[in-house]
């Protein structure tokens, strides 16, 4: 049970790190796409390396 509440925190900060990420770039920076694109790969990565 401790892993699973875990394991949802987890997913939560990372689920809001990324809207974070998109909302910045959606209010501020509308055309830097692949820099976007990165960043959103960098924090699905570490999450992907978190959880192994």
């Amino acid at each position: 049970m401790t892993k699973d509440i875990e394991s949802t925190d987890s997913t939560d900060k990372i689920i809001e790190e990324l809207i974070a990420l998109q909302r910045n770039y959606y209010f501020e920076k509308r055309n830097v796409k692949t820099e976007r694109q990165r960043k959103v790969r960098e924090i699905i990565e570490r999450a992907a390396k978190d959880e192994r």
